[in-house]
Order: structure tokens, then sequence, then C-alpha cells
């Protein structure tokens, strides 16, 4: 047993370099995967919803919505300016129909887990407001769901 932990001791200072460097690695790696875990086990289903309605309506209103609501820079800046102060509402009936198949799972994750109850499609919704100089990615967003979560 002796000339095991000789010879391992050996090994340990002739390749100290080596060892130093697996040894922070593996710190490193099982750091980043407890924090992995709290972040991810800290979301909250409602923090979770928020943030698919909020990715939905962006990818609405940037590939779809801005795309028609005119012709050139111009008709969209003229259009989107009577929509900075009030916004430009896109509710979750609206999200579940535009790309219906790659968001499938998302609107299906729409429901409060403790009650079981749906969230209300017309109620839970993007509020994307233009801002100048109102380009395709010049806005800011506010979400609104509507899934039960405030109740007792």
């Amino acid at each position: 047993m002796k000339e095991k932990w000789h010879s391992m001791m050996k090994y340990c200072k002739e390749n100290q370099k080596k060892v130093v460097f697996v040894g922070l690695t593996v710190i490193v790696i099982v750091v980043a995967i407890i924090l992995g875990f709290f972040l991810l086990k800290g979301k909250s289903k409602e923090e979770v919803l928020k943030s698919y309605l909020h990715d939905m309506g962006i990818e609405f209103y940037e590939n779809l919505y801005y795309q028609q609501i005119g012709k050139t820079d111009d008709a969209r800046k003229d259009f989107l300016s009577n929509f900075s102060d009030i916004g430009v509402k896109i509710n979750l009936d609206s999200l579940s129909r535009y790309n219906a198949e790659s968001n499938k799972e998302k609107i299906e994750a729409f429901k409060n887990p403790k009650t079981n109850e749906l969230c209300n499609k017309e109620n839970s919704k993007v509020i994307i407001y233009p801002q100048e100089p109102y380009g395709q990615k010049d806005y800011r967003v506010e979400i609104q769901l509507d899934c039960g979560f405030e109740s007792k």
C-alpha cells in the first residue's frame, strides 16, 4: 500500500501541471453543472411561458408583420409610428396559428401546472411597442399572461 502511495505521489510531482489542469477542469465542470441545474430549476412555469410568448411574438413581428406593413422603409416608419404608444397586440390564439408546426410544443405548454387550467388565448398576448427609427428590431416588448398563476 505504501508503495502505491509513493508511486502516485511521484507521478503527481512529475506531472504536476497535468494534475492541476485535470483537477481544475473537473472543478469547473462540476460548478457549471451545479449552476446550470439551479438556473434551469429556478425558472418557474410562469417565467418559461412568458419566455415562450416573448420569443413567438418577436418571431411573428419580425418575420411576418414587419414585412407586410409596407413596401418601403418610409411606409413602415409612418405606419409603425402610430403604434409607438399603444403597441401592436398579438394574442396567443394568433401566435398558435402562425408557424403552428414549429411552435406546437410551446403552444401545448400553455397551461397552469397546479390547476391544469389552460391559458386564456385571447388575454395572453405580446405587446410590441415600435420605437424610433422604426426598423425591424426597434421595439420594446410587454408580455401579458393569463393562466391563473395569480389565483390562490
